[in-house]
């Protein structure tokens, strides 16, 4: 059995803190701007809180706290987010492997 791969899992990590940052912060913009799109960014920020939102959803990955909090739910939710893609993306590796 192969080894799990530190290195791809902190990059899913980064990845998705990346896009996730990207999301907040276009949300953010559009919401000060008073444009029609943030209802489009309010979904995709509902999406990426998706692991918090579950246990409580008053829980999201952005909330009204001090900075301290919130990088630790950001990173709580960062973390059960790259677990679950990684996993994802192993088992359709070894779907891959198996079929040849």
């Amino acid at each position: 059995m192969e080894k799990y791969k530190l290195k791809y899992f902190i990059y899913i990590f980064f990845t998705l803190m990346a896009i996730q940052l990207v999301i907040g912060v276009v949300d953010i913009l559009l919401s000060k701007a008073e444009s029609d799109l943030t209802s489009i960014t309010s979904i995709l920020v509902s999406v990426c809180s998706l692991p918090l939102s579950l246990i409580n959803s008053k829980l999201p990955f952005f909330v009204s706290e001090n900075l301290l909090m919130v990088l630790i739910y950001w990173g709580i939710n960062l973390v059960i987010q790259s677990v679950f893609v990684y996993g994802v993306l192993l088992v359709i590796q070894k779907i891959k492997q198996s079929d040849t």
